[in-house]
């Protein structure tokens, strides 16, 4: 810890892990704010492998819209990992404090988000866990700002590396993570394709307690566009939408072909109205996915 505290002044707590603490750092000479994750090697067993594979592809990546890591720092017994400080919190739960979102904004928030996943693409990097706890905001002044946070189950791959492993979270997974007939980078743009459904309407478009029910509802691409909350969408976020949440990886939009979508082409075209009723959706659907309350019992009496 002396090593740490010889460059950085630690301040208050802004963040707690299973395995970490992260406080509020900032620099002796250069009095910048950064965020120091402190890890206690001894808590990690297994999960060390998690870390150095988020420490080795943040080591990598230089993006507006990707945490910037800003340096190591290791003693026998600790790890301090010292990125940006972001200070607007996670993406979702800031729209839901501030009460209203338009088409236009969710329309600029995933073209950044797009853009950051096709640099990762262009790397060899694919996350493989993209979802809401994920895209953190850089500050409270702008909800489009976002950053894009958490690597532990990004994988760098070969040419010929195809991966196998089932990881993800359920409500975002692509459907062939869950037939583990392999996979590649494609799983990113289904995983957008949830994220943009939800922001555009307040709820996921695959919900469903029973997990082998909504398994089978991933496998087939079974969701629909309830007419009492799409209406006011327009029609090239839904077309957006049907290229992304494709079953067949190879049918599916690269990072690249999405930002080329008319959607995401021509942003200023999009309806800057607020979106009606979407709030309430999206309040419920942020309570359920942090208390682990059955979404179907929450978002079912709203259609």
């Amino acid at each position: 810890m002396e090593k740490i505290e010889e460059i950085y002044t630690l301040k208050e707590e802004i963040g707690r892990g299973a395995f970490s603490v992260v406080h509020l750092g900032i620099h002796k000479k250069t009095q910048e704010r950064v965020a120091v994750k402190i890890i206690e090697k001894s808590s990690l067993g297994a999960d060390i492998v998690r870390l150095q594979t988020e420490i080795d592809i943040l080591k990598q990546v230089s993006h507006p819209n990707i945490i910037d890591l800003k340096e190591l720092i290791e003693t026998p017994t600790i790890l301090a990992i010292i990125t940006e400080l972001v200070t607007g919190g996670e993406l979702f739960d800031k729209i839901v404090e501030q009460g209203s979102y338009t088409e236009r904004e969710a329309a600029v928030l995933i073209s950044k988000m797009v853009s950051a996943i096709e640099y990762l693409h262009n790397r060899g990097i694919v996350h493989r866990d993209l979802k809401p706890e994920n895209l953190l905001l850089k500050s409270d002044h702008d909800l489009t700002e976002v950053k894009l946070a958490d690597f532990g189950l990004s994988k760098i791959v070969g040419e010929q590396n195809i991966m196998m492993t089932a990881c993800g979270t359920p409500s975002y997974v692509a459907p062939e993570v869950l037939s583990a007939s392999g996979y590649d980078s494609e799983v990113d743009l289904w995983s957008i394709g949830v994220i943009t459904y939800i922001l555009l309407c307040g709820f996921p478009p695959f919900y469903n307690e029973n997990l082998g029910l909504l398994f089978e509802d991933i496998m087939v691409a079974r969701y629909e566009f309830p007419e009492d909350y799409w209406s006011h969408i327009s029609k090239e976020a839904k077309d957006f939408i049907e290229k992304l949440l494709v079953v067949n990886p190879s049918k599916r939009l690269t990072a690249a072909g999405a930002l080329k979508h008319p959607w995401l082409n021509n942003i200023n075209s999009q309806s800057n109205k607020k979106l009606p009723n979407f709030n309430e959706k999206l309040k419920l659907f942020n309570e359920a996915r942090k208390s682990n309350v059955s979404l179907t019992k929450l978002i079912d009496p709203l259609l």
